[in-house]
């Protein structure tokens, strides 16, 4: 969706910028409309999917052109015919025009990956929580801003029985979140596993107590604290696995209406949440199946961002990573993880019935007969 919606953007301002040169004097200008209409669109995209290249980029030059075009909007408004565009309105418009035609290609030369959910026969949901981590979370309305998005992944054919789910609990690194992680989640339902992943914002549990907090800006944020400040980012390793076990308490107490108090659950992080798993590991060894940290495989180039290569494709190429269309580390990592956590082997399945036994050992008789 996110795709879509920055290519629209940029269309409409390639629309609204080069209408400029077919507008007469003496006629109507309908097409100015477009200029409200794409900042809007503009702004919802921020909202939705957070500041990052091209939706900075296509508010930004969608502001700009609502603004250059006040007047002739109010012309319109007023069902006035066009005057004429000044020479420094044409140049204006040619340049949002070559910057909207660049940003097209852009687009979809970095077009994101996505693995397709039908094809992979798992089932993809996303609930809205609001509340916070001392008086817990709880369905949002559909009017109201959420303080938490909690992400399931599961299979179609899924067992039946509550207590036989095999259940990952995974917990992104906030250079991440889970959007760009999404392809190894999906990857690991396919194998069976049902997925949980959550993102917070909280008013109780801030991670850089500036706006950047917000949930349009964090990842962003983090991103460049990781690259141009890693020292510091490294210092903070402490206080962040604070927030992290925060997440893992509140995932544990939402689940526990439909799992039990009892249910063992796998638990899977990439290098921010490693230590508060370990430290829960310590302290509630009965809520662990198996834990799995994907930033101890080498292999995975892009620990702490997510599967950039395929989620974002500017900032790994910013890292020095190409494009990757055929999801290799995804498929690696979710080989690595099934690894860890293989399949449970039933009582049932590993203990040979009495009247198999009794079976076997008449056959034993007879090739002995056969052999005598």
């Amino acid at each position: 969706m996110k795709f879509y919606g920055e290519l629209l953007v940029f269309i409409l301002l390639f629309i609204t910028n080069f209408r400029v040169f077919f507008v007469k004097s003496a006629r109507h200008d309908p097409l100015v409309v477009l200029a409200p209409a794409t900042f809007i669109i503009a702004l919802l995209q921020i909202f939705s999917f957070g500041i990052e290249v091209f939706t900075a980029l296509g508010f930004i030059i969608a502001l700009l052109v609502l603004l250059s075009n006040f007047h002739a909007i109010f012309r319109y408004s007023e069902n006035l015919y066009v005057d004429h565009y000044s020479p420094l309105m044409m140049i204006w418009a040619i340049v949002t025009s070559l910057l909207s035609a660049i940003a097209i290609v852009g687009i979809v030369i970095f077009a994101p990956l996505e693995l397709n959910n039908a094809s992979l026969n798992i089932n993809e949901s996303q609930y809205r929580l609001e509340g916070n981590f001392r008086s817990g979370f709880s369905k949002a309305p559909f009017y109201t801003s959420a303080d938490a998005f909690v992400y399931k992944f599961e299979p179609v054919n899924k067992e039946e029985n509550a207590e036989d789910e095999r259940v990952i609990l995974f917990f992104p690194d906030k250079r991440g979140d889970t959007e760009h992680y999404k392809p190894y989640l999906k990857l690991l339902a396919s194998k069976g596993f049902t997925v949980y992943s959550a993102d917070f914002f909280a008013d109780d549990c801030k991670w850089l107590h500036t706006i950047e907090d917000i949930k349009i800006l964090r990842r962003i944020a983090f991103v460049i604290r990781g690259e141009l400040k890693p020292a510091f980012f490294a210092s903070q390793r402490e206080y962040y696995s604070y927030n992290i076990s925060l997440e893992i308490n509140a995932m544990l107490n939402l689940l526990q209406e439909k799992y039990g108090p009892d249910k063992a659950y796998y638990f899977v992080s990439d290098s921010m949440g490693n230590t508060a798993i370990n430290d829960l590991l310590i302290k509630q060894k009965s809520k662990v199946k198996g834990s799995f940290f994907l930033n101890t495989i080498p292999d995975f180039t892009s620990s702490g961002y997510g599967f950039i290569k395929q989620t974002d494709p500017i900032l790994a190429r910013y890292k020095g990573l190409k494009k990757d269309n055929y999801f290799t580390e995804a498929k690696l990592m979710a080989e690595k993880t099934l690894e860890k956590f293989p399949p449970e082997i039933k009582e049932s399945e590993e203990t040979e019935s009495p009247e198999a036994g009794e079976d076997g050992k008449e056959s034993e008789a007879v090739n002995e007969e056969a052999a005598k």
